[in-house]
């Protein structure tokens, strides 16, 4: 019956939602080429992060269409992104300007990148000439644009940001920010730190069994501060210098399988991140140098694993250097052309035999234009990568790709109506990762970069009044992806390989509409919605039993829906998010499945004053109805929890 509610919740809102559109003026301090931008992307901005009260990063892009988040457990677990079905290595993740490198794995885990210093957040798929977008991004099929609170310039002298949360589990999150500014130059320092023992409990079904525990091995600690400087140092130059370190200590919950908890494994990550940058703007021409260097330990303990000495101790270190310089520049008022180079170098060195010492040294390169016309523009980029790797046992060799890319967008079709029409195709690659290439028993030193041709055709429809806004988008794709990197078993299934034989064709609509209106100075509500279908099909081979199913863990239905209703200082929001159900290995048979879910959250916030100082407070009930669900088999998730929320703003 919840389900049904649900659905229909979901259908009628979408219909209303003509009717109802702004919740009150979110003040969003971002640069000029961001906002700019903020209307052609999927954005979060700061107000509606203060509602929904996330745990991290991968919490807050369940609200956008076309994304998923593999979530291997709730609480300071592992999170990984899919954008339009393609896996998280094709995904750029760009914070303040610079990108979170990682040539060990090839992914970010979203779920330790906090939430509470964000002023935007944006997916971006289509054309970006914003010159703080690093050049290697270009090269992604999709990119992860983030603005802080600490690395933004404003007028204001002083700046205070304080937040605490305590909700369920033992769960105890805290984060402090302070930003100064002097005539022309700004500092700012951070500090966060968050905790919890994770003991939530679950149920598992089985057949017609149910199963009911307690999760175990969860718990987690991190920690991480930082300093910012930045200013003019000239009539047309600013810098910013940022250094930033973390350090998280958890216990790594396993696979709940028969009942058991064997689990035993725990995780201690050190990551120090020093990063600068210059920008200069002249008249038409805009330029940026860029430098980023990081630093990471971690060290992984298995006291139960079967071997001869019955643990494992592995440590790895990883060290990454970034320069590069971008720009553009307006040659006539209709053509602006840009382009930037950019040199990487990673390396890994690690306890565990087999690997070795890989070195990767990675050169990339972009140009393009942007011309108008009539009611149309013409973006066209054009991006290289050549990518040398070598190895302590004599292995090099080196990979060289060419990206095009090219998009259509129309003005305003209609003045008062403010419709666009966006279509673009756009070729991308991921490398294979350190651990794909030489990991003890799976790497494979001959793996090809994978490759995704994207086409996109879509329509934005942004109607205003004085009363209203509202942000509606609708777009259809197919992704084409070649060469897909696989794990396959050979000896047995504890001897895996990693070969290029996978090709899958996706199919995708999305629908998202962002919308808020004021019925009077008392009276105002906000909605967010957005529905995703997505066919993902494996087309490797037609002799083969896994030939046009869907391939693992994606969805064909996914959706959200929030809803919040304000009078004055308080407000309710209502908070939906759902999945059909996926398959854990690309065979789509039943005893494959992974149960579909509906999630509700709901909130009660509102501010009050204390000696002339605003507080917002929230209290949040999520997982509502308590239920049962699992985003990786057997990976159970928590059930119904709470969280007091207060955070305050001084400016």
């Amino acid at each position: 019956m919840k389900k049904y509610l649900s659905i229909v919740f979901v259908l009628i809102s979408f219909s209303v939602l003509a009717q109802l559109p702004d919740l009150e003026v979110q003040e969003v301090r971002v640069s000029d080429s961001s906002r700019r931008n903020l209307d052609r992307v999927l954005t979060i901005r700061r107000a509606q992060i203060l509602e929904l009260q996330p745990e991290d990063v991968g919490q807050l892009l369940q609200k956008m269409a076309g994304i998923q988040i593999k979530s291997y457990g709730g609480l300071g677990g592992l999170k990984t992104i899919s954008m339009r079905s393609l896996g998280g290595q094709h995904t750029s993740c760009v914070v303040d300007g610079f990108s979170i490198l990682n040539s060990q794995t090839g992914q970010v885990n979203l779920g330790s990148i906090q939430a509470e210093n964000i002023e935007t957040i944006q997916a971006i798929i289509g054309a970006q000439k914003n010159v703080h977008i690093p050049v290697s991004a270009h090269a992604s099929g999709s990119i992860l644009l983030i603005e802080t609170f600490e690395n933004s310039l404003s007028q204001e002298k002083h700046q205070l940001r304080f937040s605490t949360k305590v909700g369920s589990f033992g769960q105890y999150d805290t984060y402090l920010s302070y930003k100064f500014r002097l005539r022309k130059l700004y500092l700012s320092i951070f500090g966060k730190y968050r905790n919890a023992d994770g003991a939530y409990t679950f149920s598992l079904q089985n057949g017609q069994d149910s199963y009911t525990g307690i999760r175990a091995n969860n718990r987690y600690e991190e920690a991480s501060t930082g300093i910012s400087i930045g200013g003019k140092l000239t009539k047309n130059g600013t810098f910013t210098f940022q250094f930033r370190s973390e350090t998280s200590d958890q216990e790594l919950p396993g696979a709940v399988i028969l009942y058991s908890n064997n689990s035993f494994q725990t995780l201690k990550i050190q990551t120090h991140r020093a990063q600068t940058a210059y920008l200069y703007q002249f008249k038409k021409l805009m330029l940026r140098f860029y430098a980023s260097g990081s630093f990471g330990e971690m060290l992984y303990h298995d006291p139960n694993y079967f071997n001869s000495v019955g643990e494992i101790h592995a440590s790895y270190t990883t060290k990454n250097l970034q320069i590069g310089t971008n720009g553009n520049y307006r040659l006539t008022e209709n053509l602006e052309v840009f382009g930037g180079i950019e040199q990487q170098i990673s390396s890994l060195e690690t306890t565990v035999s087999g690997i070795g010492k890989p070195v990767r040294l990675a050169n990339f390169s972009v140009l393009g234009f942007s011309y108008s016309f009539a009611k149309v523009q013409l973006t066209s980029q054009f991006t290289s990568q050549l990518v040398q790797d070598q190895n302590s046992y004599s292995f090099h060799q080196s990979r060289f790709a060419f990206n095009p890319f090219i998009q259509l967008e129309t003005n305003e079709l209609f003045r008062k109506k403010r419709l666009k029409l966006i279509a673009f195709y756009r070729n991308s690659l991921r490398m294979p990762t350190f651990n794909e290439l030489y990991y003890s028993s799976i790497g494979n030193n001959f793996l090809r970069p994978e490759q995704a041709n994207q086409f996109s055709l879509g329509m934005q429809f942004t109607p205003k009044t004085k009363k209203s806004a509202v942000l509606a988008r609708t777009n259809a794709y197919f992704n084409q992806v070649e060469d897909k990197i696989v794990a396959i078993p050979t000896k047995n299934l504890f001897i895996w390989s990693m070969q290029n034989i996978g090709k899958v064709a996706i199919f995708g609509t999305e629908a998202s509409i962002d919308a808020n209106y004021s019925f009077n100075e008392k009276w105002s509500c906000a909605s967010l919605l957005n529905y995703t279908l997505q066919l993902a099909l494996d087309v490797t081979d037609r002799q083969s039993p896994t030939y046009g199913d869907q391939i693992a863990y994606i969805p064909m239905h996914s959706y959200n829906a929030d809803i919040s209703l304000k009078r004055n200082k308080i407000g309710f929001r209502w908070s939906i998010y759902g999945n059909s159900l996926r398959y854990s290995l690309n065979e789509n048979t039943l005893s494959n499945q992974v149960a579909g879910f509906i999630l509700h959250d709901l909130a009660v916030f509102g501010s009050f004053t204390l000696k002339n100082q605003t507080f917002r407070w929230q209290f949040s009930c999520k997982n509502s109805f308590n239920s049962s669900y699992a985003i990786v088999r057997y990976y159970v998730m928590p059930g119904r929890n709470y969280l007091i929320s207060l955070n305050y703003a001084l400016h």
